[in-house]
This record gives structure tokens, sequence and C-alpha cells, in this order.
């Protein structure tokens, strides 16, 4: 029983861990949490539209610092470094809220753009539409990688945005399929599973992104300082 127990605490500890770093981000996420669910429930095609526009707007200055924070607590999870959760959550919050709006305000914008292209030309142009809807899931590809390089790395915001490009293309299978996960996680959690939505979807796609990303990272700077060495 003690040896379970010691290969099973591992596990559950992580499990503690995400549960409650993604119940942190879900209260710093309230008002777009709330029109996000409400989005469910509205039949009129105006309202929608309209709560779309408002979640467009509010994200950048919610949604985005808030996830790059749970990106620092995760960061720090996976580099084997214990730390206090709601202390460097807030640190993380604070450090990095300018830098994590200003991107926001980039990848909302475009992911605007790119969905009104897939809606427009899916139904006209299905080839096309369906070009925008990779256009759309590499953007989001990227957006995870801009989370992971923010924490990780001490860029300018525009050098952050193009390593979070380069390293989608660097491995992009790999980095693909974690873009593919994530996004399987999302449907089932808006789809059936809703009970993850509270407690482990966010923390869940922030641990398996930095992991992602910072495989791919590690073997770059490898790559780049074994050319340097020759």
């Amino acid at each position: 029983m003690n040896q379970l127990f010691e290969k099973i605490n591992p596990v559950l500890e992580w499990i503690m861990k995400l549960a409650i770093t993604n119940l942190v981000w879900v209260v710093f996420n309230l008002p777009v949490a709330y029109l996000t669910l409400s989005l469910f429930f509205i039949r009129e095609e105006p309202q929608f539209i309209m709560t779309m526009a408002t979640l467009a707007i509010l994200a950048p200055f919610i949604s985005f610092p808030a996830t790059t924070a749970m990106f620092g607590v995760v960061r720090k999870w996976i580099m084997k470094e214990d730390i206090p959760l709601f202390r460097h959550y807030w640190a993380a919050y604070k450090e990095n809220y300018k830098r994590s709006m200003a991107g926001g305000l980039v990848f909302t914008l475009a992911g605007v753009i790119l969905t009104a292209d897939y809606y427009y030309l899916k139904s006209t142009l299905p080839l096309a539409g369906y070009l925008f809807l990779f256009l759309l899931v590499w953007l989001f590809l990227i957006m995870l990688y801009f989370f992971a390089d923010t924490v990780h790395t001490e860029t300018k915001l525009f050098q952050s945005m193009k390593n979070s490009l380069i390293l989608t293309i660097a491995n992009p299978f790999f980095s693909f399929g974690i873009a593919l996960i994530s996004i399987i996680i999302l449907y089932f959690s808006f789809t059936s599973a809703t009970f993850l939505l509270p407690f482990f979807s966010g923390s869940s796609i922030a641990a398996l992104s930095f992991f992602g990303y910072y495989k791919v990272f590690s073997k770059v700077v490898e790559l780049q300082n074994s050319q340097a060495d020759q």
C-alpha cells in the first residue's frame, strides 16, 4: 500500500495543483467566463454577435493577462520548482500584464479577421474556408506558444511573437499535435465534459502547451549552441 501511495501521490498532487490553478484562473476571468457560458443560451443572432464582440473587447484586458499568469505557474511546476501558488500567480499577473494585454490586442484582432473570412468564404469558396480554418488553428498554436514564451524568456513583445511563430515551424507535426489536443479538450469541455471547465480545461491546456513549447525551445537552443561550437 505504501508503494502504491508513493506512485499515486505525485499524480494526485498534479491533479490538485491543476484544479486550484484553474479555479484561480476562472476567478480572474469571471466576466469573460460568464459571457462565454451565456453564448449557449442565446437564440437570437444579433445578441450572439453582440456578445462575441464584447468578448473580443474584454479578452485582451482580462483573459490574456490571467492566462499568462497561469502559464507562469505551470512553468514552475514543469521545471520542478516549488512555489507558493497564489503568490506566484499574482506576481506573474502583475509583471506581465501590459505585455499580455498588448499581445492580446494583436491576437484578438488577427482572430477576428480570420474568423470573419472563414465564415464569409466557407459557403462560397469551401477550399478557401478550410485554408482560413487552418490559419485559425495555427494562430491558436502561436498564441499558446506566446503565453509560454512570455513567462520563459525576457524579450520584447514582437520578438516574442516572432519566436512563437518560429517554434511552431521548427517542429510542425509535434506542435500542431499540441494544438489539436488542446482544441479537443476545449471541445469536450464545452459539449459533454462541462465539469472540466472550472477545474481542468485551462490549466491542463497550459501544462500541455508549455511542455510542448519547452521541448521545442530546448531543441532549438541546443541546435544553436552546437552550431556555435562548430
